[in-house]
């Protein structure tokens, strides 16, 4: 998920479970622990492929909230100790919140953060480093409002009642309650639309295709729908807030050895990692190169006619031989962003 949904996330854990026992600092500390495992977001700088490679990587295996947060929160109490040595009143007449709080906050922040990072389509890495398998569960979108406000609203009671109140406590874990089972309405609408694709595709002739739908922005119900067939590959749209047949896009799979060999490369073959597979190559011609682009199926935009917004090119001279370094693209918004987001809502729920 985007990273303030992050930050909100481990707020609302940090008021619901330790309010009472940190106060404001639970609330502060838990948006910390919420947000750190994104600072492999700097890894992006060291080359084209190294966000790809690296972002949801090892910060994000689910062994960091239980060895890591421990760390972390006794030293979080060794800095509070060390500041109420320093301050004669606070050293007098109470003693710092107990190591269990803090070592408790920072272990649930922490963990919480490659949970929800499950649920999107993006992919994560929850066993690195001893595996690199991508987990990805097709629920809710990257950037989800009706989540994030759930988690928002919870903060705005601690923030008006005190993160420590009974009203606080409350409304946090409500709203941890109620995102979840949001997550597990998304899923369920993942499947819905599975299942009507599907359906609409046997009625056309089309037997046992490979389907996968996939969340959209801002919003549960618009999917996209990827059919890959053994010739082609359809791409289409369906809302499940107002179902109507899905009008496909479709993708030729072209027959070109070079496709194979741009997936030979190390770049290829972390963009095929990245992508978990679901990518689709075209092959044109440039004066006398070949330029073999290889697209990530998963996203894309209603108004696009391209497959993904963004993948990988490759040049080729007559002889297969790479002219160039495999390079990174990203197409550009087909629209700008308000006029994107009122197509996007049209259709949703139009």
């Amino acid at each position: 998920m985007d990273t303030l949904t992050q930050g909100l996330l481990g707020a609302t854990v940090g008021q619901a479970g330790y309010g009472r026992v940190l106060g404001g600092r639970a609330v502060l500390w838990g948006a910390v622990g919420g947000l750190l495992p994104d600072l492999d977001m700097v890894t992006a700088a060291a080359g084209p492929m190294s966000g790809w490679l690296h972002h949801r990587g090892v910060t994000h295996a689910l062994w960091v909230g239980p060895v890591v947060g421990p760390a972390l929160g006794w030293m979080m109490w060794r800095w509070q100790m060390w500041r109420s040595a320093r301050v004669a009143k606070a050293a007098s007449s109470s003693l710092p919140p107990p190591l269990s709080a803090w070592v408790g906050l920072f272990t649930f922040a922490l963990l919480t953060h490659p949970l929800l990072d499950l649920f999107t389509s993006y992919g994560t890495q929850l066993l690195a480093p001893f595996s690199d398998r991508r987990f990805a569960l097709d629920a809710v979108g990257i950037i989800d409002p009706v989540y994030s406000a759930l988690l928002a609203a919870a903060l705005v009671v601690g923030r008006i009642r005190g993160p420590g109140s009974r009203a606080g406590g409350t409304a946090a874990w409500a709203a941890l309650g109620l995102s979840s089972l949001y997550i597990g309405y998304g899923l369920q609408l993942n499947r819905q639309a599975e299942q009507a694709a599907h359906a609409q595709l046997q009625d056309e002739g089309l037997r046992s295709p490979e389907i996968h739908a996939y969340p959209t922005l801002l919003q549960p119900y618009l999917r996209r729908i990827v059919v890959r067939r053994e010739d082609e590959i359809l791409v289409g749209w369906l809302s499940l807030w107002r179902p109507r047949p899905v009008e496909w896009e479709r993708y030729p799979l072209p027959r070109h050895s070079l496709i194979q060999q741009l997936r030979s490369t190390p770049e290829g073959a972390t963009f095929e990692w990245f992508a978990m597979g679901q990518t689709l190559p075209t092959v044109t011609m440039s004066g006398a190169a070949w330029v073999v682009e290889l697209h990530d199926l998963r996203y894309g935009f209603p108004s696009r006619s391209e497959p993904g917004i963004w993948g990988i090119r490759a040049r080729f001279g007559p002889d297969g031989a790479l002219l160039d370094p495999v390079e990174r693209i990203h197409s550009r918004l087909p629209l700008p962003a308000a006029e994107l987001l009122g197509q996007l809502l049209r259709f949703t729920f139009d």
